[in-house]
């Protein structure tokens, strides 16, 4: 079976050069934890896909272009997307780079991935079977973080975007203070 035409796009996308400058850096950061899934979960509008693209941009800087790939899933061309084209999907990128297959880490950043149904099995399975790190992201019912532990038993742990902190808001329109405050003070 070949390989759904609107993710083999997506995935010919993923691995040319790829820059999400002009965004305002955020202060989260995934725990530095091998092995889980890690998600991120939060309100909708609340930067997350900004925040895979800013992790995106910082791997693609210090490794091979080709080790790290988003995809977003928030494309009403992929309301049908099965499990089946999930494994077409590693499939195809890995006849690409049959070299990397057992030797290197691939990082997958998979936005809105709760779109696809039964991703959770297709998330458990390639961490189990290949040398990936999976990021996903979502911001329905279905992401919180007590169905992310549920539906991933126990392999995942998440991070949570919240809209701009006061500093991070001070920071996108450029009036972020070099330092702190030396002492705080109720005013």
């Amino acid at each position: 079976m070949d390989l759904h035409p609107v993710l083999l796009g997506k995935l010919n996308e993923a691995l040319m050069p790829f820059s999400a400058g002009g965004f305002t850096r955020r202060d989260a950061a995934l725990p530095n934890v091998r092995g889980k899934v890690h998600a991120v979960i939060g309100m909708r509008r609340s930067g997350k896909t900004t925040f895979l693209k800013q992790l995106l941009t910082a791997q693609k800087q210090s490794r091979e272009s080709e080790l790290s790939l988003y995809i977003s899933f928030d494309d009403d061309r992929l309301a049908d997307v099965s499990l089946a084209d999930l494994s077409h999907l590693i499939e195809e990128y890995y006849r690409r780079y049959p070299e990397l297959r057992g030797r290197e880490t691939i990082c997958w950043y998979l936005d809105e991935i709760q779109l696809v149904q039964g991703w959770e099995r297709f998330v458990r399975r390639i961490m189990d079977t290949e040398r990936v790190e999976i990021v996903v992201s979502g911001s329905s019912a279905r992401m919180l973080s007590r169905e992310v532990h549920t539906s991933l038993r126990g392999r995942g742990i998440d991070t949570v975007i919240r809209p701009y902190s006061f500093r991070e808001f001070l920071r996108h329109r450029g009036e972020e203070p070099s330092r702190g405050p030396r002492r705080w003070t109720p005013a």
